[in-house]
């Protein structure tokens, strides 16, 4: 089935209407708050067996007008993914195994529980206009305990796992709030969008210049052949003041119109981008939450450290850094005997290096 046909049955039935195939790529559409059933069709050519019909395409002002139902409707949702396995082979060694620590330093783990933990997904809708205009959809997951963008949840979307109601018991974990990871979100897409505008700016760039040298040998052609005309009548000084006049005229308008065409075809190569925030939904996934702590050789105190396993990914997810909170999952013990990760560290050691 063609992806808008999908969309046509799928929203007609979460509206609570009725799409009635009266044949391939012809409906019959009832909505809710609709006076009267329209018929709507995804082929051209069933338009003359189907006079009343309206063609449902990409630009069509039937798609623009159920894209702005589907959208008012459905702003925020939320959605629970329970069916993860919490209860990892070899859980411990595992999380051993994946994080790495300096000689003298051991990782001691205590408790666990599963906490939910709330992603949220936004969806961006980017307009460039130009010549044209395109719309174009920007989907982006941030994981709200650490506040980290992920990629793993849009694909969730398209399967079953997806429930409304909450299966266990458990609570949820801490959330960044909503207005710094929508921040993050846009930061991140628009980055994505910096990117594709200036390459489409670079295309229209050059369609410019090939257009406006069409154009401008165009206008000159033209305003050669009122000048070779202008120029044998002036030769022949036959009294032909009015014919003079005339293309002399039209020499003046053939001016005022490349200007013109110029000016507009300049206007029409600049991009103009928008971003709108369409939609978001907030999904909620049990994570394993690890109490524990690292230990000293030396007379130093155990530090308490909060490790996460994500079911999703079967792996543990890099902790803060104890000195700079950049995601981790290695640690070097300094001079001072400080627990740095490597990137942190080598800061450090370039700065010193620099004071020298």
């Amino acid at each position: 089935m063609d992806p808008l046909e999908e969309f046509l049955v799928e929203y007609v039935d979460t509206a609570g209407g009725i799409a009635e195939a009266i044949e391939p790529q012809v409906y019959d559409v009832l909505l809710p708050d609709a006076d009267k059933p329209l018929r709507a069709t995804f082929d051209p050519e069933a338009l003359p067996e189907h006079p009343n019909a309206q063609l449902l395409t990409f630009g069509s002002a039937l798609l623009d007008e159920l894209l702005a139902r589907a959208q008012t409707g459905g702003r925020i949702g939320v959605a629970f993914l329970d069916d993860v396995h919490l209860a990892p082979h070899a859980f411990e060694t595992r999380v051993r195994h994946e994080i790495s620590l300096p000689q003298g330093v051991s990782l001691q783990l205590q408790t666990t529980r599963p906490l939910y933990v709330t992603h949220t997904l936004f969806w961006f809708e980017t307009t460039y206009t130009s010549d044209e205009k395109e719309q174009v959809l920007y989907p982006l997951g941030i994981e709200r305990y650490y506040g980290r963008a992920v990629r793993y949840l849009e694909p969730l979307l398209e399967s079953e796992r997806l429930s409304e109601l909450r299966r266990w018991a458990f609570p949820d974990a801490p959330a960044r709030p909503l207005d710094q990871a929508y921040l993050a979100a846009r930061e991140h897409v628009v980055r994505t969008v910096t990117a594709e505008a200036n390459q489409r700016s670079a295309q229209l760039s050059s369609r410019q210049t090939q257009q406006r040298e069409r154009m401008t040998n165009y206008f000159a052609d033209l305003r050669a052949e009122l000048t070779e005309r202008l120029s044998k009548l002036e030769s022949r000084g036959d009294d032909a003041s009015e014919e003079r006049e005339s293309l002399r005229q039209r020499l003046d308008a053939l001016a005022r119109e490349e200007t013109l065409r110029l000016d507009e075809l300049q206007r029409a190569a600049r991009l103009r981008v928008q971003i709108e925030l369409l939609n978001l939904l907030h999904v909620k996934i049990p994570r394993l939450f690890v109490n524990a702590q690292l230990g000293f050789e030396t007379k130093h105190l155990p530090v308490p450290l909060t490790l996460t396993w994500d079911p999703l990914t079967e792996k543990t997810d890099p902790f803060p850094c104890p000195h700079c909170q950049q995601p981790t999952l290695e640690l070097r013990l300094t001079r001072r005997d400080e627990l740095r990760c490597p990137r942190c560290e080598g800061r450090a050691t370039d700065a010193k290096i620099a004071g020298a």
